[in-house]
């Protein structure tokens, strides 16, 4: 395909209700102290915020989930949480917007990962972690692979959301994609460079570019070093395909096969406020498209456009089906050339 059809990528979104997805990683607590700064303390020179309000957000995997509903589509969350508050509010919190819980383990003696980070003026002034990244205990893995062995009857793809806290454990994360691959159910992955060579054999992984970087083993300056090292993690991770999303440069999409085929697609971003998510709603759009029927260049496009929506708003947000229909169908990038996306920088298919 040389070529992106805006009426496919509105066809698209209209399956996404059809389309369910798993998703399996280290789901999170984001809590956002929100103030103001006036003065400097007298104990150390140090700002002393004065705190307004509070308010929590789902984090890391059950973002992934969140922002796979808030698009339209059917979610599942396996994961892990502590026998806590925290754990409590997260499941009450997704729950609360029909993402399917019975996959969330609660393990005594084991925090619910929890994020503060300490606001004022829209700005981040601080962020404190409470976690615990040793590896999920063995019989919690054993009843997660159950867990995951039935969800598979139901489900059109699965997302490997991996933010190292220690639930996806490498003997468990084999045998679960090979469960995947025996139903043919597409794989995709959010590694991490450490745990990227546990998820061989996905369909597709995304790599932000420092990641690529380290994982290829080459540094990504330009087009001709960005495109070894596509090939590169192609090679060592023998996915079908690997997309490098590259920030204000956008995203790049190869394929494997005969030939390397990699695909440009820019940013769309006009004011970049906050990237905190924003990697969680590229893998929850470009899922859910490709569930939905979507090729892997028109879901990473639509992926694309969707994290241009959540870079412009501040904190651990996500993107409605509606806000990305207006975006998708206002975009100037359609306005030429019938409804074709081919934009400038946008190179399709280039053939090593």
């Amino acid at each position: 395909m040389s070529e992106v059809l805006l009426s496919r990528l509105v066809e698209t979104m209209d399956h996404f209700s059809s389309a369910r997805i798993l998703v399996v990683g280290d789901v999170m607590l984001d809590h956002y102290i929100w103030g103001r700064v006036d003065r400097i303390s007298p104990e150390a020179p140090v700002a002393v915020v004065g705190v307004t309000n509070d308010s929590y957000r789902l984090g890391g995997a059950a973002n992934v989930a969140h922002n796979i509903s808030r698009l339209g589509g059917s979610v599942s969350i396996l994961s892990v949480a502590g026998n806590d508050g925290e754990g409590l509010r997260l499941r009450e919190d997704m729950e609360r917007i029909g993402i399917d819980t019975s996959g969330l383990l609660f393990v005594p003696g084991r925090p619910t990962t929890t994020k503060s980070r300490i606001m004022a003026h829209n700005q981040q002034l601080l962020r404190i972690d409470r976690e615990i990244r040793s590896d999920i205990p063995e019989e919690t893995r054993k009843e997660a692979l159950e867990l995951f062995s039935r969800s598979l009857n139901s489900v059109q793809a699965v997302i490997f959301s991996d933010y190292a806290k220690g639930m996806l454990v490498p003997s468990m994360v084999r045998a679960m994609i090979d469960m995947a691959r025996e139903r043919e159910i597409p794989v995709f992955v959010d590694p991490k460079v450490a745990s990227i060579d546990f998820f061989r054999g996905a369909t597709l992984l995304t790599p932000n570019h420092l990641e690529a970087s380290r994982s290829a083993g080459i540094e990504i300056t330009d087009e001709a070093t960005l495109l070894l090292a596509g090939q590169a993690l192609l090679d060592r991770t023998s996915s079908q395909a690997v997309l490098i999303t590259r920030g204000e440069a956008g995203m790049t999409l190869f394929e494997g096969g005969d030939s390397l085929h990699a695909s440009h697609i820019p940013a769309v971003a006009q004011d970049v406020f906050d990237v905190t998510g924003a990697g969680d709603t590229v893998m929850a759009t470009l899922t859910l498209a490709h569930a939905a029927g979507a090729s892997l260049l028109e879901a990473a496009v639509l992926s694309n456009l969707a994290a241009g929506i959540v870079v412009g708003m501040v904190g651990t947000s996500t993107v409605s089906r509606e806000q990305l229909r207006e975006v998708l169908t206002l975009s100037s990038l359609f306005e030429t050339n019938r409804g074709v996306f081919r934009p400038a920088g946008f190179r399709p298919r280039v053939r090593l």
